[in-house]
């Protein structure tokens, strides 16, 4: 299995490094933005922030069979996004922009709790938003760069005027079998997040508010 993945890798090393460097490019972008923003904004998100945890040690926010549900149902909707864009003629800008996109979401995410919290930020990060990202991460790799390779073998194909015909009932199930593999992990990372994740940060929370 190893060997397979390694070559899958190998094979297309040149679409994972920029799939890579431009999701830590976003990671770096929400992270700096947080700096910018107003002394009054900061307080008011931390504010809501603070509200958050502290509804969370009450025992007021979902369950972690609905934080399972909605986590589930979000990264599903992203990915999905990006896989219906490899199959685009267009959609290889909007698979970046979307890989960028999260990479600053989380950025913004781990650079303001630590801003604010600073060392409980930190231990926070690690503990309630790294686990997931563990295996979610990769999964968005995966899913930019099989989507972005299939788009790009559709523009390739229309612009070279190949007169051979595409075989497009096995591409379309190969890209398929991708697809239920990055939902595999998924379902994995939202078990992760809903049932681990989330006690780390009851506990995390309970102590810190």
């Amino acid at each position: 299995m190893w060997t397979a993945i390694i070559e899958h890798i190998q094979k297309r090393a040149a679409l994972y490094l920029f799939t890579a460097v431009l999701f830590m490019t976003g990671t770096a972008f929400g992270a700096i933005t947080v700096n910018s923003m107003e002394p009054v904004q900061k307080s008011e998100l931390y504010t809501y922030v603070k509200e958050f945890f502290g509804q969370s040690s009450s025992g007021t926010v979902a369950n972690p069979t609905d934080l399972f549900l909605e986590s589930l149902i979000y990264n599903l909707k992203f990915t999905g996004a990006m896989w219906i864009a490899g199959i685009s003629i267009i959609g290889l800008p909007l698979i970046f922009i979307l890989l960028f996109i999260k990479g600053a979401v989380t950025g913004f995410s781990v650079g303001f709790l630590i801003q604010q919290m600073k060392w409980d930020g930190l231990f926070l990060s690690l503990l309630s938003i790294l686990p997931q990202n563990l295996i979610l991460i990769p999964v968005f790799l995966f899913t930019a760069v099989m989507s972005a390779s299939c788009s790009i073998r559709l523009v390739k194909k229309i612009t070279s005027r190949q007169t051979m015909p595409l075989p497009v009932t096995k591409s379309f199930f190969t890209y398929l079998g991708y697809a239920a593999a990055g939902a595999a992990a998924i379902l994995l990372a939202s078990l992760t997040e809903a049932f681990i994740s989330s006690q780390f940060m009851n506990i995390l929370v309970n102590k810190f508010f």
